[in-house]
């Protein structure tokens, strides 16, 4: 009898706390999902506006994105392609079917014949929906004391032939007052070095590690550039591209910063006020978990 007492106010304190973080207006929440190969984000900020970056490679995590929207919404405020490749693009033609977008940002066209991305942009045409590209210097700002900041590309791509799609990839950089994330897309050391040339702050609290940790990306002069506290590397569990390289991962315990990988912790989400952040407890610390232990006994 005691057990299952303590089973329910587990459960009860545990539904109470998340719901007051859903609904307290001056917290931001940042969800890197876990898509497998692949990256999807989606930002909420304080006056609820949602921002999606990317969208996987194909649509089953899309049930976590509407766990992590109120059941009653059907719409995307911002949508963001950070480039082309199939698994970041995938899962967001499906998300153009099933949510109303009123603002869509790419790098710009690009000579790639693709299918999945050539779907995207024909959903976009049939539904004269709002495409605009983005580059360096773009800022959007959410009457909520947050803004996004394009980052990278530094120019805008108008049909051009490219050697590598991955550095078409745009870089934004979100903050809250005082507390900022940088989202890399799958840039590599060539978009490193160029944004580093620029002189843009890109100091960071949490960095969304490029290219799934490739040994193409995160030099050690751009790590020591955003400083950041926390890494969070979304990759595909027993990936066939040895992702995250074991080079990537050494500079970022060298460099005392914290690695979160979506293959471990499944989806990661941080909470934060704008002067500190914390995370939602993941799948080997979470509330459900200890429930799951305590029902074992």
């Amino acid at each position: 009898m005691i057990k299952y007492a303590s089973l329910f106010a587990m459960i009860i304190i545990s539904l109470l706390f998340y719901y007051q973080l859903e609904q307290n207006d001056q917290v931001a929440k940042v969800v890197f999902f876990d898509v497998g190969q692949g990256d999807a984000i989606l930002i909420t900020t304080p006056a609820k506006k949602t921002i999606l970056i990317d969208g996987g490679p194909d649509n089953a995590w899309l049930p976590q994105l509407g766990e992590q929207l109120p059941f009653y919404q059907r719409k995307i405020d911002l949508m963001i392609l950070t480039h082309a490749h199939a698994d970041h693009v995938v899962g967001l033609v499906e998300v153009l079917k099933r949510y109303r977008v009123d603002l869509i940002l790419y790098p710009g066209s690009i000579d790639y014949d693709s299918t999945p991305y050539l779907e995207w942009l024909k959903v976009i045409e049939e539904n004269s929906l709002n495409l605009q590209t983005t580059k360096q210097g773009d800022y959007y700002d959410f009457n909520d004391h947050s803004f996004l900041l394009t980052l990278y590309p530094l120019i805008e791509y108008n049909g051009q032939k490219v050697d590598d799609v991955n550095n078409t990839s745009v870089i934004n950089q979100y903050c809250f007052l005082e507390i900022c994330f940088l989202l890399t897309g799958d840039a590599t050391a060539e978009s490193e070095v160029e944004m580093i040339a620029s002189g843009q702050d890109m100091h960071s609290e949490v960095l969304k590690v490029g290219h799934h940790g490739s040994h193409y990306s995160s030099t050690e002069e751009f790590l020591a550039a955003v400083a950041p506290q926390e890494a969070i590397i979304q990759v595909g569990q027993d990936n066939s591209f040895n992702h995250p390289h074991p080079r990537t991962l050494k500079k970022l315990i060298r460099m005392n910063i914290k690695i979160r990988r979506t293959d471990q912790d499944g989806m990661i989400i941080f909470y934060t006020d704008g002067q500190n952040y914390w995370l939602e407890p993941t799948l080997s610390d979470s509330p459900l978990s200890a429930i799951m232990d305590l029902i074992k006994k």
